[in-house]
């Protein structure tokens, strides 16, 4: 009676199947791989002469070891038919056929699951030398059998092989089968990897930081938020959402980042915002695949408001309490300028870890490194000027006159004035520029108004000043050279 049920079950439909194969997973359990065999006639089979015909043309997914293998006709065979909606058969061959699977990555999953229905057709005349052997390898070491159903001889029927609780990166699955005789079959059908998801590393905070916000972008522009990945860790961004409060500090507006899965990786700048040519438009970005555009973005207040970044439970991973009062006190007007972050160690909210983005930079840097990064340990702003003459030609060689500098601390402004050798003024470089922690000005031996200066000596007036009232001044002198 068991044999019958058996040879019943061999050709149930495939639907019915994929029922059995997957009646013991748990319900966090999901398909990661499967392979079917619905495309017939792929495999090998006889011809005359005893040689061996092929075809594997579109598959991807498997292929055969027939190495050891002899067929006399084209009755003889290891293919895929469409028997029972597809499935693999082995019949009249002499020798092993080796089924492997391609490579299976499972590196991102835990309890990997194997399962394959191995079953076989006829009589007793062959039972001895009618097998089907399953097999899997794990990160490239030795094969082992399946723990269930593993070796299959004689005749068996149906059965599912199944091996369980598999975690490591690679999976192959090795299944050998043999049949020499040809009223026969061996049978390998629905093959399937199922796996669970590996359970998420919580994302404490600080590990994920609020690092830039345009909160009062110009017209058609739009706000962003920009994050840091400050962990060592890599985040699946489907993790995080960003949100608001309201005035009675409730959360609200709070948005997934993403629906998908998208990794942000450690050290990585990642600018969030609703419209990404409302960015674009207005700023030099340095890297456009740093930007997200979010389905939903929070509607942020020109004046104050609150970002808030939060973990699938909605715990806080960091959260900014913003005020326009942060931004640069000489400021006339804070339209389009965004607010950075100074330091990642220091608190989001301590008032002086922020300030205005530096004029040099655009007014913002999206994306990338902030131009108000860490202070310098030294106590004076770096200046240097080069080179000692210039020769604004076009020709590649000292076309332009650099004015190099890094501050000791965010914030600090500059202005720096050009004269002639009779101390006649010539241009206005900076006017109360808002300097980042380090960057460029560059003179082009031209005036204001873009008038071409007379060759000779020009004097270089460098003032950098904090909103702590301390002062620094540099002084230069260059020569405007030309060809002769």
């Amino acid at each position: 009676m068991l044999l019958i049920v058996n040879v019943m079950f061999s050709n149930l439909p495939k639907f019915l199947i994929l029922i059995i194969l997957l009646i013991n997973n748990t319900l966090t359990a999901q398909e990661l791989w499967r392979e079917s065999f619905e495309v017939p006639g792929k495999g090998i089979w006889g011809a005359e002469n005893e040689t061996i015909q092929s075809d594997f043309s579109g598959i991807t997914k498997w292929w055969l070891n027939y190495s050891n293998v002899r067929l006399q006709n084209a009755g003889d065979y290891a293919k895929t038919v469409t028997t029972s909606g597809g499935r693999f058969e082995v019949a009249d061959v002499d020798g092993e056929i080796t089924w492997i699977s391609e490579i299976i990555d499972i590196s991102e999953y835990v309890k990997a699951e194997i399962k394959l229905n191995a079953a076989e057709t006829g009589s007793n005349t062959n039972a001895n030398n009618k097998y089907l052997k399953a097999f899997y390898k794990l990160d490239n070491s030795p094969e082992k059998p399946f723990a269930i159903n593993s070796s299959n001889t004689g005749n068996w029927g149906s059965v599912v092989a199944e091996q369980k609780d598999l975690a490591g990166n690679q999976l192959q699955i090795i299944v050998k089968m043999a049949n020499n005789y040809a009223s026969d079959k061996v049978i390998l059908d629905e093959v399937v990897v199922t796996v669970e998801e590996k359970p998420a590393e919580p994302i404490l905070p600080g590990e994920v930081v609020i690092n830039e916000v345009m909160f009062n972008p110009k017209e058609n522009g739009s706000d962003y938020v920009e994050i840091y990945n400050n962990s060592a860790k890599t985040i699946d961004l489907k993790r995080l959402k960003l949100a608001s409060r309201t005035d009675n500090l409730e959360l609200t507006q709070i948005y997934q980042l993403t629906g998908s899965k998208q990794l942000f990786e450690p050290g990585g700048f990642l600018a969030l915002t609703k419209d990404t040519a409302g960015v674009f438009s207005y700023f030099s970005i340095q890297c456009k695949t740093c930007f997200l555009q979010m389905e939903k973005f929070p509607s942020f207040n020109n004046d104050k408001d609150f970002v808030v970044l939060l973990d699938e439970n909605l715990n806080v991973i960091d959260e900014l309490h913003f005020t326009d009062k942060m931004h640069h006190p000489l400021l006339a007007d804070e339209e389009g300028i965004a607010l950075e972050r100074v330091s990642f160690t220091e608190s989001t909210n301590d008032f002086l870890n922020w300030h205005s983005a530096a004029s040099v930079a655009g007014y913002g840097t999206p994306g990338y490194k902030n131009s108000q990064g860490e202070p310098f340990n030294s106590s004076k702003p770096e200046v240097t000027f080069s080179p000692e003459s210039f020769s604004p030609d076009f020709d590649n060689y000292n076309d332009e006159y650099q004015i190099s500098y890094k501050t000791t601390k965010p914030g600090c402004l500059a202005n720096i004035s050009i004269f002639d050798a009779a101390g006649r003024f010539v241009m206005k470089m900076a006017n109360n520029e808002i300097l980042g922690s380090e960057g460029i000005f560059t003179w082009n031996g031209e005036d204001e108004t873009g008038q071409k200066q007379k060759l000779g000596v020009y004097v270089v007036l460098v003032e950098i000043f904090s909103l702590t009232g301390e002062t620094w001044h540099f002084k230069n002198g260059v020569v405007l050279t030309g060809k002769l």
